[in-house]
């Protein structure tokens, strides 16, 4: 079953954190990546462009309008993703507990309902 965990995050969480600490987790981070790699469950991963550089696309009525930035400054944000392969649920979510970035936010665990792939 395919799963994408998604990394969330309020902007407020970063504020103050220092640069130590920034590479510190980046470090965590790439710890996780390699475990995700090593169990032979991880299919994709990013982490997001800034929210500000976002470009938000409308359609209605035959009319495209677009956007620039986040939808409002101070939401919940997402800055990153995983997609993984794990035989259910149970496994989904135990990979989402361990990701360093619950530290700052949250990790949502959501099945890929369908896949054209």
């Amino acid at each position: 079953m395919k799963f994408m965990l998604m990394c969330q995050f309020q902007p407020a969480a970063f504020a103050g954190v220092s640069a130590a600490d920034e590479a510190q987790m980046m470090q965590a981070m790439m710890g996780f990546n390699h475990q995700l790699i090593q169990a032979g469950v991880l299919l994709a991963a990013g982490q997001l462009a800034p929210p500000d550089s976002a470009q938000r696309v409308f359609a209605k009525a035959g009319r495209i309008r677009t956007e620039e930035g986040p939808a409002l400054p101070g939401d919940t944000q997402i800055g990153g993703y995983y997609l993984i392969d794990v035989p259910g649920e149970p496994e989904a979510t135990g990979w989402a507990a361990q990701c360093p970035a619950a530290q700052f936010g949250a990790i949502e665990v959501r099945q890929v309902a369908f896949s054209p792939l």
